[in-house]
């Protein structure tokens, strides 16, 4: 089955922008024939689901593809920054930002979303806590990113809510 419910915790944000976990190898060919031009990976070589060959999996259904791993128990806002500027230059087309189970990737696209779209901090608590409860780690790391910004933590605890 090669459809979104089939990607783990596949997430349509917008109409050119999705987030999820790991894609499955068939999996490829569907983001393509949905409209989907480019892939950023977030996840490590050592997250689960990771799938070495990936570029060529990419390359050979037609997507771009940047791998840019982030440390699940060490995030920096440089990879924030990184992460930012590659969708700045890929946001006009349809992109997918994945994972290994959507977490860092709903993270970064929520806070994209607040920083350089606007997006309200209701909404993008909404969009990652549709998918977890970031820890600690991961709500320091957007609280810094945030104050770098100059905007206020967001508040991505079920408990705020």
């Amino acid at each position: 089955m090669d459809t979104a419910e089939s990607i783990l915790n596949f997430t349509p944000l917008d109409e050119r922008l999705a987030c999820s976990g790991q894609p499955g190898r068939e999996q490829f060919p569907w983001l393509v024939d949905q409209g989907y031009e480019a892939i950023i990976n977030l996840a490590t070589s050592a997250s689960t689901g990771h799938l070495p060959d990936e570029p060529e999996l990419c390359a050979r259904a037609g997507l771009a593809f940047t791998w840019l791993p982030v440390d699940w128990k060490a995030p920096r806002v440089s990879d924030y920054r990184a992460f930012q500027d590659w969708l700045d230059v890929s946001r006009q087309g349809k992109v997918l930002v994945h994972c290994a189970m959507n977490w860092r990737a709903s993270l970064f696209c929520a806070l994209y979303r607040v920083i350089r779209e606007g997006l309200g901090p209701e909404q993008a608590s909404e969009d990652v806590l549709g998918v977890w409860e970031p820890d600690a780690v991961w709500t320091a790391l957007s609280e810094a990113i945030l104050a770098e910004h100059g905007l206020p933590p967001i508040g991505f605890t079920m408990s705020a809510r």
